[in-house]
C-alpha cells in the first residue's frame, strides 16, 4: 500500500494542488527506498498545532510541522503530519519564497522525522537540511 492522505480541519483561504502535494511526497519517500507507507498531511490551526506541541513534546510554542510516526520496525511506514498553514504562509514571506515551495519544504521536514531524522542537535539539523 502506498497512500498519502489531505485533510483540512477548516477552509484556508489559499487552496492546495493536493494531486501536485501528494505526488512530492511520493518521490521523496520512494527516494528514500519507502515502496510502501501510508502517510496523512493534517492541515490544523496553529492553535491547535501549538496545543499538540505543547502535550505531546512539552513545549508551549507555535510551530509549522509536527509528525508521528505510527508504526512498528518491520512494519510499512505509517505516520501523521500535522501543518499550520497560517504558520507556513508567514514563513513563505519571511523567506520570500512561493507558498508551494514553502509547504514542500516543511512537508519534506515532517516526512524525514518519520523516517527517522532529527533535528535536537546542530549536527542532526545539518543532516536534515542536507537532506
Amino acid at each position: 500500500m502506498s497512500e498519502i492522505n489531505i485533510f483540512y480541519n477548516h477552509p484556508f483561504e489559499h487552496s492546495i494542488n493536493k494531486k501536485n502535494l501528494q505526488n512530492y511526497c511520493k518521490k521523496v519517500l520512494n527516494y528514500n527506498n519507502y515502496n510502501s507507507y501510508l502517510v496523512s498531511l493534517i492541515f490544523i490551526d496553529k492553535e491547535e498545532l501549538r496545543e499538540m506541541k505543547n502535550i505531546y513534546f512539552k513545549e508551549d510554542v507555535y510551530t509549522d510541522v509536527i509528525a508521528f510516526n505510527l508504526n512498528k520496525e518491520e512494519e510499512s511506514l505509517e505516520g501523521e503530519i500535522y501543518l499550520s498553514l497560517h504558520i507556513i504562509q508567514n514563513n513563505a514571506k519571511d523567506y520570500n519564497v512561493s507558498l508551494e515551495d514553502e509547504i514542500k519544504r516543511v512537508v519534506v521536514h515532517g516526512i524525514l522525522h518519520l523516517i527517522g531524522y532529527e533535528d535536537e542537535t546542530e549536527q542532526d539539523k545539518n543532516k536534515m537540511t542536507k537532506m
